[in-house]
């Protein structure tokens, strides 16, 4: 069995960092499967062990376990390591502490990258020179969510899983589509306006994208909107627009129309990238020329 194919984009998100969870480790104005990532080098904090992290899986036991979890409807950690790394020895207590206190039902599989046997894995993902700890999230249908290169904590692990409007956004996206995400309250003013703004670009745009309005009261979407830095404090609807690339093409307040947001779902950019939530920004995009 080969590894899943993964739809990895990068885009300009900064802070919607889904790193935008859609994509890739990879850069440049790509949108397959391939990846460049930068190679980093980690050192072993003072005091850490040198032993390795321990993983009796091979090659064939790593696909059949990935393709057993997505079966039975989990979520699975990829973890990647390299043997005396000591932040890759962090992050491996950080899962496993993460695994016996969760009480989603998830998998997780600990892949040495340096051991040949793991090698159609590594290649398969093209993760052989991506920054290490490598974590990555897949949902049950097999496509990632969320990459972690650092140790992260438990809460952030457990905070990775999408909302409901987010794995909304990120199935437009795989599905080639722009998508508009609208941000609002109830005591906001100029609410019904700009959502009828956004409904209004949705037609327009034909099945090109898709609307998604997110209420800020709704405790399921807590994370996403935290991901997303938005101030639940602010006076007025905010829009988001992410073109079929996974990139943020627009940003507006009161003053969105609905011709701004059908060019910026429909723009089509060249980007840099960064790593998948590697804390970095990527530089700004420049429309592509025709």
């Amino acid at each position: 069995m080969h590894p899943p194919k993964c739809r990895l984009t990068c885009g300009i998100i900064g802070a919607l960092s889904l790193a935008m969870t859609i994509f890739t480790l990879s850069c440049g104005n790509q949108r397959d499967d391939k990846v460049s990532a930068k190679e980093a080098t980690t050192e072993r904090p003072q005091g850490q062990s040198s032993e390795p992290v321990q993983t009796q899986i091979e090659p064939s036991e790593v696909s059949q376990r990935m393709s057993q979890a997505f079966s039975d409807g989990k979520y699975t950690y990829l973890f990647f390591y390299e043997p005396g790394n000591g932040n890759c020895e962090i992050m491996e207590k950080n899962l496993d502490s993460f695994a016996r206190k969760t009480k989603k039902d998830v998998e997780i599989i600990k892949v040495d990258r340096k051991d040949p046997r793991n090698k159609d894995i590594v290649t398969g993902l093209r993760t052989q020179t991506a920054p290490i700890p490598l974590t990555l999230l897949f949902d049950p249908s097999s496509a990632i969510v969320a990459a972690f290169t650092k140790v992260v904590t438990e809460e952030e692990l457990t905070q990775a899983f999408p909302s409901p409007k987010k794995v909304e956004t990120l199935e437009y996206i795989r599905q080639g589509k722009g998508v508009i995400l609208c941000f609002s309250s109830k005591r906001m003013p100029s609410r019904k306006a700009v959502q009828t703004c956004c409904s209004q670009a949705q037609d327009a745009l034909a099945g090109k994208a898709e609307y998604i309005h997110i209420d800020l009261s709704d405790p399921k979407e807590a994370g996403f909107i935290k991901e997303l830095r938005i101030d639940l404090n602010m006076a007025e609807p905010i829009t988001f627009v992410i073109n079929s690339q996974g990139q943020v093409t627009g940003k507006y307040g009161t003053e969105v129309q609905v011709a701004n947001l059908v060019e910026a779902a429909t723009r089509v950019v060249k980007s840099g990238c960064c790593p998948p939530s590697s804390g970095k920004s990527c530089p700004p995009a420049t429309p592509e020329k025709k």
